[in-house]
């Protein structure tokens, strides 16, 4: 894979680092004849990637990105598209963080479908990652992953990998469960703790204590301890997340990620690490900015509902030739099934949803796509609004009258899916001091900033 470019990645520090050992507990089963038999770690594959780079870019909208179309040049995520697909399909499966990359590291679909008919459940700790449906006596009650699911860093350790994943994210965070599986562990913190130091005066020194040039310093001292040449690499930028505290324009926030990821691919370079790797480049959702819909959209990424800008995100691989599949419909969860598959086996998560559908069990809103339909349910009501993204993209004309067969259709479908993805016997996690900080730190209990 040839990335060279010019840059500078500054100094090394470590900040966190945890090391763990993880014994493979779990038989993985045949899947077409590509899966290996596993009673510990599986016998590395001569065709797949010697090293796979997970870069998730918090925020991150599809339209942002060069090799998308975007006005300003983002040359360090086009060099990872220089040498591999660039996916045309991609969709985040939820607008917050947390249920995204649950369904990214889990490979199932998130959901906050409660089973007590439209109702939807409380947006506690336990039910973040949109997995409460998974959820034991045995578990955490302050995690988000149920032990029960297997998660990405078990998985790429069972294919052969060392793995090492690192995060400014405090939603990612251990003790939500993450970090499983992960041989290495790295969390950037921020300097400060307590409620009641997130001000907003003082939120440019915190997006400054987790900018990509921070993460990056994290990176590297971990990633020169690696006990391996053959490894995975997850590596999540909150520059773009941050853009308004850092007061900075969503475009400068987008051109700072950029080089953090260009600052981190010079990094692998200069170490021999980019020949043979795989470079996933992708984000946890997008961002409103100012977009004129049917209805007035909620600020930043809040959604309810979830129109297109939120969902679209980028999905580039570099280094590896999947331009068959560049316009196949992906959703976070996909991802997870696409790692697996590139690390040299399939795995055995079916899909919660068929190829072309998308559900987004939002608190306010259900949202449903299949194909070109797009449908908006208001909980608690009848109302419902329907759009045809080939037509009208920017989601602006409700046909729900003129196309009940539509509408009827996706009310069965949704009905249905509501079901399967419940958790009727689920019970909200209490809310203590220490989520209170993450959800501060993250401009998230702010009035025009709330998750709901």
């Amino acid at each position: 894979m040839n990335l060279n470019s010019t840059g500078v990645l500054g100094e090394s520090r470590s900040v966190g680092l945890r090391r763990e050992v993880f014994l493979c507990a779990r038989t993985l089963a045949l899947v077409a004849g590509l899966m290996l038999a596993c009673g510990g770690v599986e016998t590395p594959d001569r065709g797949t990637p010697e090293r796979i780079v997970l870069i998730v870019v918090d925020t991150l909208r599809r339209d942002h990105v060069g090799v998308y179309g975007a006005e300003r040049p983002t040359p360090n995520f086009d060099r990872i598209a220089a040498s591999g697909t660039v996916f045309r399909n991609a969709f985040s499966s939820f607008h917050a963080t947390s249920m995204s990359m649950g369904a990214l590291f889990t490979g199932r679909t998130p959901s906050l479908e409660s089973g007590r008919g439209d109702e939807a459940l409380e947006w506690t700790p336990n039910a973040w990652c949109g997995m409460a449906r998974f959820f034991g006596p045995e578990d955490d009650p302050r995690a988000c992953i149920p032990s029960a699911l297997p998660v990405l860093g078990e998985a790429l350790s069972d294919r052969g990998y060392w793995t090492l994943g690192v995060t400014p994210h405090d939603l990612i965070h251990r003790p939500f469960g993450f970090d499983r599986g992960f041989k290495a562990w790295v969390e950037v913190k921020l300097g400060h703790q307590g409620v009641f130091a997130f001000r907003r005066g003082t939120w440019p020194r915190f997006a400054a204590a987790r900018s990509g040039e921070r993460v990056n310093r994290a990176v590297i001292p971990a990633l020169d301890a690696r006990e391996s040449d053959r490894f995975f690499l997850y590596v999540h930028y909150l520059d773009v997340h941050d853009w308004a505290m850092r007061g900075a324009s969503y475009a400068e926030a987008v051109t700072a990620a950029d080089a953090a990821t260009g600052a981190l691919l010079d990094a692998l370079d200069a170490r021999g690490l980019l020949e043979g790797t795989a470079v996933i480049l992708t984000s946890d959702h997008g961002e409103a900015q100012g977009e004129q819909h049917y209805q007035p959209a909620s600020p930043k990424h809040v959604g309810n509902p979830a129109f297109e800008p939120l969902l679209r995100v980028p999905l580039i691989i570099g280094g590896v030739d999947l331009e068959a599949e560049a316009d196949d419909f992906l959703r976070s969860e996909d991802v997870f099934r696409l790692l697996l598959r590139l690390a040299g086996g399939g795995d055995d998560t079916q899909s919660d949803l068929a190829d072309d559908e998308l559900f987004v069990t939002e608190r306010v809103y259900r949202t449903f796509r299949r194909g070109r339909w797009k449908s908006f349910w208001l909980r608690g009501g009848d109302r419902v609004r329907l759009v045809d993204l080939e037509a009208d993209p920017m989601e602006v004309n409700d046909l729900a009258a003129n196309r009940r067969d539509v509408v009827e259709a996706h009310r069965e479908r949704i009905n249905e899916l509501s079901r399967t993805l419940a958790a009727p016997d689920a019970e909200p996690a209490e809310m203590l001091p220490m989520h209170l900080e993450r959800l501060r730190a993250l401009g998230y209990l702010e009035p025009e900033y709330r998750v709901d």
